[in-house]
């Protein structure tokens, strides 16, 4: 085993995510961003013989596994600074916009694993390059490299994996170090062009005390393709058209999964599919616009080989047409000259909503980006909201939150008011229309995703991580 570990001493990182157009923080660091880093210390110091076959040696390793918290990101700021290359000086440019997004991670210490051991030479001078690296991405971000013996406890939370994967990160390949010298030499900004797939794991300590939601962490992800730009207003509008595109997909003789109905018709009491919008939101420039939508399905669901053979044909037409195999997108609706249409995400590097991550945690904290709709009207009393709440909450077959706020607004930026969406209007219209935003805290890690409240399945009292501030009473 080959450890590294990355200290940042300022208590941030500075580095920007290059797939979402340098406007996000990095996070977590991506192992070709470290290997970069040390590659500069390489040449910086003299390019020392041994320190090559070192890095030669890490760069034909398979990528590495890595532990990494949470961080919280902060808001993109943007400046003007000026630059050494002459050629905007010609062009009357002495200064040109560069951005600065910042993550505070929740623990300062991130560790890179590889289950390979060097030949003790190399190790060595590896120990050696690592104390030489003084920064990862932006001059500030500052940090110390070490290796030990040992990886601490916990174990990794981040491994990587074929298929599927919750994240995309860079990594250093055979033949990396030669990139990066004739990068180096030439004075060019260095690139990376291979990327790995990464899987969020639990350590053991995670998995001791992180609840379990309802429906499956890995839910299906819904980009929308271009057209009319829509807000959460729609949220109701959306998520029905995708439940009847669904529903149409399933054929004759749709489950109870899926309907929410009995084979009667009547309302079912079990868990089942919910669907919710992906906005734009928790960003200083966020303006709550749909980018994509989630299909949430019980864990149930893949207990059993009987019910994964009956979610591969129920909703296996709604992404690939039943004749050719082929990818085909889903139109919600046409109207006039325009229409809305989404596709299953399977870009390597999504935008952050898009990310399952961003809506599953876990968190202790969690606000609600769309009002969660009580399922009856609250007394004029003191606490009567809150009492209704705590009971949404274990009607959503969630723990009891140790704490919670009730607000008007979102607490995420671009979410909005609770009156900016339009009060649910599904089911009997004697139903309580009353709804509100509110935070929460847990005792223990909750994961997600968090739908409460009577429009849970239609995309209301959607909730999402959050982290600032850390206190409510």
């Amino acid at each position: 085993m080959t450890v590294i570990g990355i200290r940042y001493l300022t208590g941030y990182a500075a580095a920007a995510d290059l797939a979402a157009g340098g406007r996000e923080p990095e996070w977590p660091p991506h192992p070709g961003r470290v290997f970069m880093a040390l590659a500069a210390a390489h040449f910086e110091s003299g390019e020392d013989p041994t320190e090559r076959r070192a890095l030669e040696w890490l760069e034909a390793e398979p990528a590495p596994a890595m532990r990494a918290s949470g961080a919280t990101h902060r808001s993109f700021v943007e400046t003007y600074v000026p630059v050494n290359d002459q050629r905007y000086a010609i062009l009357n440019r002495s200064r040109q916009p560069r951005s600065f997004p910042k993550a505070r991670p929740e623990e300062g210490t991130v560790f890179l694993v590889w289950p390979s051991q060097p030949p003790q030479e190399l190790r060595q001078a590896l120990a050696v390059l690592c104390t030489k690296v003084t920064r990862i991405g932006h001059s500030s971000s500052l940090v110390q490299l070490w290796m030990p013996e040992q990886l601490p406890e916990p174990g990794c939370n981040w491994r990587p994996e074929d298929g599927a994967s919750s994240l995309r990160m860079r990594v250093p390949a055979q033949g990396t170090l030669r990139s990066l010298e004739s990068a180096f030499q030439a004075r060019e900004r260095p690139r990376l062009n291979a990327w790995k797939g990464y899987g969020k794991w639990s350590t053991a300590e995670d998995r001791e005390h992180t609840q379990s939601g309802p429906f499956d962490p890995d839910f299906i992800v819904m980009t929308a393709m271009e057209g009319r730009t829509l807000g959460l207003e729609s949220t109701l509008q959306l998520t029905s058209a995708l439940r009847n595109a669904a529903m149409k997909a399933a054929g004759d003789n749709p489950p109870e999964w899926l309907t929410g109905h009995t084979p009667e018709g009547a309302p079912s009491r079990e868990l089942h599919a919910a669907f919710f919008p992906l906005p734009f939101v928790g960003h200083a420039h966020a303006d709550g616009h749909v980018m994509g939508l989630g299909i949430a399905l019980p864990r149930s669901l893949s207990e059993s080989a009987e019910d994964r053979r009956s979610l591969r044909e129920k909703l296996g037409p709604l992404f690939f047409d039943p004749d050719t195999g082929e990818p085909r997108k889903v139109r919600l609706w046409r109207d006039g000259v325009w229409e809305w249409n989404l596709e299953r995400e399977t870009r390597e590097s999504p935008p952050r909503t898009l990310q399952r991550e961003k809506w599953t945690g876990p968190s202790r904290m969690w606000a609600s980006v769309t009002p969660v709709v009580l399922h009856h009207y609250p007394r004029k009393r003191a606490g009567d909201v809150e009492r209704i709440l705590l009971d949404a909450f274990a009607s959503a077959l969630l723990p009891e939150p140790e704490a919670l706020e009730v607000r008007a607004a979102s607490a995420h930026e671009g979410a909005g008011h609770s009156r900016s969406l339009p009060s649910f209007a599904e089911g009997d219209p004697a139903l309580c229309r009353y709804q509100t935003h509110v935070i929460v805290r847990f005792r223990d890690p909750v994961e997600g995703p968090v739908l409460v409240g009577r429009g849970r399945y239609r995309g209301y009292g959607l909730f999402a991580p959050w982290r600032p501030g850390e206190r409510i009473s």
